[in-house]
């Protein structure tokens, strides 16, 4: 069976790197979860450039009367990547960005299928205004790592709670306090599931999700009431809300994480860290290269409409 990678092992393996046990040298909190955090930033800058799939989302939104549609709340650097507009059952048309100089022409073209669209104030504007619907694609900034707060062993929908193998020191019942809150993840993807908060904790490693949460929403996060139709499974995990448990590609990142986290500390505690620097340098290179052997997407594009949507052509026998 696949190893299962959360933060608990990758806090396990910078410690074991580091040869350093004593926590009062290097906290988990205070040291380890923000060097791999750090890391986890620069990984992320690295494939917005060189391999942007891994963190490449997808949604359909019906702008507003000025054509106007807010950034996702998860969205990497405002890495808008493309727009697209679809006019009842024809394909999508992509539309293409312009520059807010170059706008004015098009601002008074009434309404219907967009040509173009602008960026302003974390809002994608479309031109001109549309009510069709729309397919935004962007980066997205993965999740923050955080502790494991247990592994689920059994999940009752009907009664709404959940059984752990243990139930981790940093979920509370205290109704005002943020770790109330957890978040049930996918074990092999890291993609959240869903995001409850905590009514009780049973003996027996039980935790009852609250059916009317004190809040409808926690860091962005919808708080949902029901275990229903979401798909959760033994082995999936839990953490509190503030994260994920589960980094959202193992290899080479697991180990890229380890070993910038490792470079780090080991320069706090006052070793030098030379050649842990050289690693991290070939983990990156090895990072930058993860696209390789995949299938190449560039292509030529139709950018005027007179070619109408895609098409491929068929050759019929004589």
């Amino acid at each position: 069976m696949a190893r299962i990678l959360t933060t608990d092992e990758l806090v396990a393996d910078v410690r074991s790197l580091l040869d350093e046990t004593n926590e009062l040298a290097i906290d988990t909190d205070t040291d380890i979860l923000p060097a791999l955090n750090r890391a986890q930033d620069f990984a992320v800058d690295i494939l917005a450039r060189k391999y942007e799939e891994p963190i490449l989302k997808v949604y359909t939104v019906t702008p507003e009367a000025d054509g106007s549609i807010p950034f996702p709340e998860d969205i990497l650097e405002d890495r808008i990547e493309k727009v697209e507009s679809k006019q009842g059952t024809t394909a999508y048309n992509e539309v293409r960005r312009i520059s807010y100089r170059d706008i004015t022409p098009f601002e008074n073209q009434g309404s219907g299928l967009p040509y173009y669209y602008y960026l302003r104030d974390k809002t994608v504007v479309l031109l001109p205004p549309s009510s069709y619907p729309v397919r935004i694609w962007y980066l997205k900034d993965p999740d923050p790592l955080v502790l494991k707060q247990g592994t689920i062993t059994k999940v009752n929908e009907a009664e709404s709670y959940i059984t752990l193998d243990q139930v981790g020191a940093d979920l509370t019942t205290e109704s005002d306090n943020l770790n109330s809150y957890f978040s049930v993840v996918n074990y092999k993807t890291g993609e959240i599931k869903g995001s409850f908060q905590v009514k009780t904790i049973l003996t027996g490693k039980r935790i009852i999700i609250k059916t009317i949460p004190t809040r409808t929403t926690v860091l962005g996060k919808t708080i949902l009431t029901s275990l229903t139709s979401l798909d959760i499974t033994p082995d999936d995990v839990i953490c509190t809300i503030h994260g994920t448990c589960i980094p959202f590609l193992k290899k080479p990142l697991s180990n890229f994480l380890v070993q910038y986290a490792h470079a780090e500390l080991t320069r706090k505690l006052g070793g030098e860290g030379d050649i842990e620097a050289r690693l991290l340098e070939k983990l990156e290179q090895q990072l930058e290269r993860t696209w390789v052997g995949r299938e190449n997407t560039l292509r030529v594009k139709k950018r005027n409409r007179m070619w109408g949507t895609l098409t491929r052509p068929y050759r019929t026998k004589d």
